[in-house]
């Protein structure tokens, strides 16, 4: 490729009847310049150009480096969004098997709880059983001894002289009761039993002794 030197530094031989060598010096000088102008035009493109494709190989690496970001950023929401749709699966399932075992740990509760107030009820209801029963019994056994004392009273007082009796009847004999027949030796129902001032004096001093 020739340069502008090349053009300028030309030289053409000479013959008869020739071309006017000042025009042609004119001419190639303007082609020089034109040339020159042509060949900086030339280098600034190329440089252009070089300057482009580095941009574009940058843009190129730009673009490649955002397309493997959006594939990341893609994949990485999908990723994100599986992994919460799994934890909130996940949590959804614990929280129902929670839920069910609160319900059934309730539920022990509350039978155990009505089981043991029932217990305690029919504690009470055995303890109050007892409590009647053993009233029932006291009372009985109070009944009882009143009774036997009452008639131990009853049998001591018909066991006991009437002066009233006694004061009617002849106040030197007096009738003996049965124990002291008995003591008597056994003396005949058909008798009347009579005894002397020493048993009258007895019978007073008995009368006197229980009155105290």
């Amino acid at each position: 490729m020739l340069t502008p030197m090349d053009i300028h530094n030309k030289e053409f031989k000479r013959s008869f009847r020739g071309y006017n060598e000042d025009e042609i010096d004119e001419f190639l000088d303007q082609v020089v310049n034109d040339y020159e102008k042509l060949f900086r035009d030339n280098d600034k493109l190329k440089e252009e150009v070089a300057r482009l494709q580095k941009d574009a190989e940058s843009y190129k690496e730009r673009e490649k480096s955002i397309n493997d970001t959006l594939l990341l950023a893609q994949k990485t929401a999908q990723e994100v969004t599986d992994n919460a749709r799994q934890t909130a699966a996940d949590m959804k399932e614990n929280a129902a098997k929670e839920c069910e075992n609160m319900r059934n740990e309730a539920s022990v509760e509350a039978k155990k709880q009505i089981e043991e107030a029932a217990n305690k009820v029919r504690a009470i209801v055995a303890e109050y059983d007892r409590l009647v029963r053993d009233k029932n019994k006291f009372l009985r056994k109070v009944k009882l001894t009143m009774e036997s004392e009452l008639a131990v009273l009853n049998q001591t007082l018909t066991e006991l002289p009437n002066p009233e009796a006694e004061s009617k009847k002849d106040p030197r004999t007096v009738e003996v009761t049965p124990q002291e027949r008995e003591s008597l030796g056994q003396v005949s129902s058909e008798e009347e039993p009579k005894i002397d001032s020493q048993t009258d004096n007895k019978a007073e001093n008995q009368e006197e002794n229980q009155g105290a």
